[in-house]
């Protein structure tokens, strides 16, 4: 009996294993005990068993001592007790395409197609039939593990992992110790099952050091006991994994980090980043064509709400038990109740050179209930109330992300049938035609008998765009074409849009402190810098309590989605999504503080231009869409449009509730009872975007820049302007109102191509063809910002007086060079022509300007660039742009009051201000060095109206005399 249980140990192990024989094998049957020693695993078979992602590979594993207790009478409630002693684990980074057979080469070699399919046909299969018995035995086991050793090898660093004390088992939904039969929910009517198993271990300690720069210090990390919660979803008829859920959980976290041990980091990212991200890419489009299948709401979405209706009347205990705890979609959680983070600075050159951070200093970062979130394969249409602590109703960037996403589609459907009559009325001013508008009816005009769809695809096409046919214009029957070819395009484009994708990142924190810069000097407790916190330590409550904010509601909130279609499936996509909301914080100006920070930035930023890092951050690749600069908005009509473009390209918006800047007096004054001791700048709702909205609109900016004609001094030439002052508004900001920055995705022809294809419509209808809104002009908006002081004896610590009364900012922000603004018109009129001529078509007529010549600038520089325009070769034209130009906007009247001690308040906070610009030039020239360039920013406003009140001391006690001045129309360059 013993013998014949060996002999099919034998042969199932074998499998996994290279060295097994059966003197390695301590067999007791009665007892159901057993133990196995000195294996060596077959790395091949365990790297596609573990599904490893295919830039990793398994080198060796062996294992010392392996014991196994099986309770023959108690299967169905006790598990099967596997117990490891050592397992040591050496795995390497792989070119994701030759990992399958060992790395060989040549044909039927170890890397051959042939090997590859001949080593994946050898490997395990899953065994196949419905769930039963043996499955729920094999899903149940308990698996305990003494020490894992993991040796990590790629070609920039190595790395080692120690994990003790792991131990893996079953769990009852809510997480607890029971009997293995609770530790399922299962779903007859449905036909799936759902397992709970959690993963946990006492300490990991990670190590990891370079390979190629020695200078660099090892990186360490140190943490105590976690646990891994798992929730497996299957299918009862055939066993199939259909999701998984996630969610890692940290106890208190304490890393402290130098500049150094960080610039290690970043450099271990950088020579990981392009094997995953060609992986992922590749993996994720494989795995969510084959997810969508399972997907309820691909399936039958309005069945399905539907029997929700039905159901939620009709289901049973059971049921409502496994709909509580069921795994709609997978989905990866980690969760910190805590995390401290100390940075510290090397000594170097890499330390600022104010006097009181000469010896160095250590920023200290805690956080509380940190929470990462990710969905990689969820359905863009589909709704996210299933999402863990996720309240869709509520939650801004969900309602956001929805609004972007029916304005997505109805521009595919515009783009597809030009003639489609528009849902509502715009709410801007008319802008010009789109390029794409006029490309498509161009194209339709002079090709009317192309295809209606292309390569057997369901994508709309060009030629079913004029709703023409063979026959008359005015014939009954072509109208009836018309019109069931504009359905069938209308249908098709909507079933391809039905397929749409998204990854979304969501992370949220709920409560964080960022500690003021602490010194070898200074023993003190740390002060708040940057802080947020539900109560202080005294006994005044904190930001989110005094607004009445929800407790649940975390202070940042913030989304990435990225957007994909399963497998190569071609049609646009919507630019990336992110998303950041902040619930009231308070910023406290703190100089050293600053300056250290500032040092360590620049620092890291020194040392990351000299690594590849720096180096892709900066090159922009070919046919991408650069997120500075008008000219990189234009798409050259010689490039792929499958091409992805710039990886910065995207909607981002930012929206802060009552954030607070608190700006306290350097020196205390006793003696002066009046004297203020803090100034207090609040916001009482900040936004920053880069996409044009109602609020941020071309209409807001065009607005904006007719309140700076009203100011002499923004276009003047006589004084105090000199000859050579920069221009405040350039023609990057007039085309960018004119909407003539808008690029049209022009794909490159093949040369010798003459006539359109039939399959023109791919041309248009690509991935990034919607990506056509540049994205480097910023829209900041202040609504309202109002100025206060405290402090002052004579009324008390908590008496607010008014400094600055509440007024509504908005503020344009953008960079470029001189050289983009100067020739924006001249390329992009030459890359539109060049695209159309390449494809046998008439370019297409260049798009009016805003206005014939930028207004702000003088007749002499109007009468220089003329000049320059004429000279052969061109004469280059004087450098009037700045590295920012910003232009306020301020539609209401300012008003200020202001006394003797609230001067010498501000005076003193100049004084400070200056010697912290001071600091901030020298530790940038000093750390950069020859990479440190001079930037310069220009700022450009016209008040209306400004009233300034100065409260003066009266000779009659308990009064003042009030003096007003009003100045309206006051521009400020």
């Amino acid at each position: 009996m013993v013998s014949l249980i060996k002999n099919q140990l034998l042969k199932h192990l074998s499998i996994y294993t290279k060295n097994l024989s059966s003197d390695k094998i301590n067999l007791s049957t009665f007892r159901g005990e057993g133990e196995l020693s000195n294996l060596e695993l077959d790395e091949r078979v365990l790297t596609e068993l573990l599904e490893l992602p295919s830039w990793l590979r398994l080198t060796s594993a062996w294992c010392n001592h392996v014991s196994f207790r099986i309770s023959w009478t108690k299967l169905k409630s006790v598990p099967i007790t596997l117990t490891l002693d050592e397992v040591r684990i050496t795995i390497e980074t792989c070119n994701p395409t030759t990992r399958d057979a060992g790395g060989g080469s040549g044909p039927g070699g170890a890397g051959s197609p042939t090997a590859a399919a001949a080593a994946a046909a050898a490997l395990p299969q899953v065994p196949q039939g419905k769930y039963s018995f043996i499955h729920k035995v094999v899903d149940g086991i308990t698996i305990v593990v003494n020490t894992v050793n993991v040796n990590f090898v790629s070609a920039a660093f190595t790395a080692s992992v120690q994990m003790s004390r792991i131990r893996v088992e079953s769990k009852t939904p809510k997480w607890a110790n029971a009997d293995l039969r609770m530790t399922r929910l299962k779903d007859a009517q449905k036909g799936i099952i759902l397992i709970f198993k959690e993963l946990s271990w006492q300490t990991v300690r990670i190590e990891a050091s370079s390979t190629q720069d020695k200078s660099l210090t090892p990186l360490r990390l140190l943490t105590n006991h976690a646990r891994c919660r798992i929730t497996i979803r299957k299918r009862l008829s055939d066993c199939s994994l259909l999701a998984s859920r996630l969610v890692l959980i940290l106890d208190d976290l304490l890393w402290v980090l130098t500049d150094s041990q960080l610039k290690a980091a970043l450099h271990f990212v950088d020579s990981l980043s392009g094997l995953i991200k060609a992986a992922t890419h590749a993996t994720q489009k494989t795995k969510a064509a084959r997810k969508m299948q399972t997907l309820p709401e691909y399936k039958a979405q309005v069945e399905q709400q539907q029997n929700r209706l039905s159901e939620s009347a009709h289901t049973t205990n059971a049921q409502r038990m496994f709909n509580a705890f069921d795994v709609r979609e997978t989905s990866y959680h980690f969760f910190s109740q805590r995390i401290d983070l100390h940075l510290c600075d090397d000594e170097g050159d890499g330390r600022s050179s104010y006097p009181d951070l000469d010896k160095g200093g250590a920023l200290q970062v805690s956080v509380t209930a940190f929470q990462v979130d990710y969905y990689p394969y969820h359905l863009a249409k589909s709704d996210r109330s299933h999402w863990a602590k996720y309240k869709e109703a509520s939650v801004a960037p969900a309602l956001w992300l929805k609004e972007s996403l029916n304005a997505f589609r109805e521009a595919v459907l515009n783009l597809s049938q030009p003639n489609r009559p528009a849902t509502h009325a715009p709410l801007e001013r008319s802008t010009p035609a789109s390029p794409i508008m006029l490309s498509a009816s161009m194209l339709s005009s002079q090709h009317p008998g192309a295809g209606s769809y292309s390569n057997g695809s369901s994508t709309p096409t060009a030629a079913g765009l004029t709703g023409g046919s063979g026959g008359s214009a005015g014939s009954g029957s072509a109208s009836v074409n018309s019109q069931l070819s504009q359905a069938a395009q209308q249908r098709s484009t909507l079933e391809n849009l039905s397929k749409l994708m998204s990854s979304c990142v969501i992370l949220r924190i709920e409560d964080f402190t960022l500690y003021r810069v602490t010194t070898s000097g200074k023993k003190a407790m740390p002060k708040e810098f940057v802080s947020a916190q539900h109560k202080r330590k005294s006994k005044s409550s904190g930001d989110k309590d005094r607004y009445s904010f929800p407790a649940e509601m975390p202070i940042i909130h913030a989304e990435y989605t990225y957007f994909y279609y399963p497998g190569d499936f071609v049609f646009p996509l919507p630019p990336s999504k992110v998303f950041v909301h902040v619930n009231p914080i308070q910023v406290h100006f703190d100089l050293s503080s600053i300056l250290w920070l500032n040092s360590f930035g620049l620092n890291l930023h020194e040392s990351l231009l000299r690594t590849s890092v720096g180096s892709q951050s900066t090159q922009q690749p070919r046919g991408s869409i650069a997120s500075n600069g008008s000219n990189g908005t234009q798409m050259a009509a010689a490039v792929n449009v499958d091409q992805e473009p710039n990886l910065m390209y995207m909607d981002v918006k930012v929206e802060a509730i009552m954030p607070r800047v608190v700006m306290e007096a350097a020196v205390d004054a006793p003696t002066q009872k009046d004297r203020p001791k803090t100034m207090q700048i609040q916001v009482s709702r900040f936004a920053l975007t880069n996409i044009r909205e109602m609020g941020s609109s071309r209409a807001d900016l065009a607005q904006a820049l007719h309140s700076l004609q009203e100011g002499s001094l923004v276009f003047g030439s006589g004084f105090p302007s000199e000859e050579g002052d920069m221009c405040i508004v350039t023609d990057r900001i007039l085309s960018h109102v004119a909407a003539s920055d808008v690029s049209m995705m022009s794909p490159g022809s093949p040369a010798g191509q003459q006539q359109l294809p039939r399959s023109a419509s791919t041309q248009y209808l690509s991935r990034y063809v919607m990506w056509l809104e540049p994205r480097d002009v910023w829209c900041v908006k202040l609504d309202p910002v109002w100025v206060d002081f405290l402090g002052a004896r004579s009324l008390g610590p908590n008496k607010s007086i008014p400094f600055v009364d509440a007024v509504p900012i908005t503020l344009w922000l953008h960079s470029g060079s001189a050289q983009a603004q100067l020739d924006v018109g001249k390329k992009s009129a030459g890359t539109k022509a060049g695209s159309m001529e390449s494809m046998g078509l008439a370019p297409l007529p260049t798009l009016p300007p805003l206005q014939p010549c930028n207004p702000f600038l003088s007749d002499e520089d109007v009468r220089l660039a003329g000049l320059a325009a004429g000279v052969s070769p061109p004469a280059p034209a004087p450098d009037r742009t700045a590295d920012v130009h910003a232009i306020a906007h301020i539609s209401n009247l300012v008003s200020l009051q202001i006394d003797h001690y609230q001067l010498l308040f501000l005076l003193r906070l100049a004084e400070e201000l200056n010697e912290m610009s001071t600091f901030l030039n020298l530790d940038a020239e000093r750390i950069l060095q020859k990479q440190n360039e001079q930037k310069s920013i220009i700022f450009g406003c016209v008040v209306p109206q400004i009233e300034v009140t100065l409260v003066m001391p009266s000779p009659t006690p308990d009064n003042t005399l009030k003096i007003t001045l009003i100045n309206p129309n006051q521009a400020v360059t």
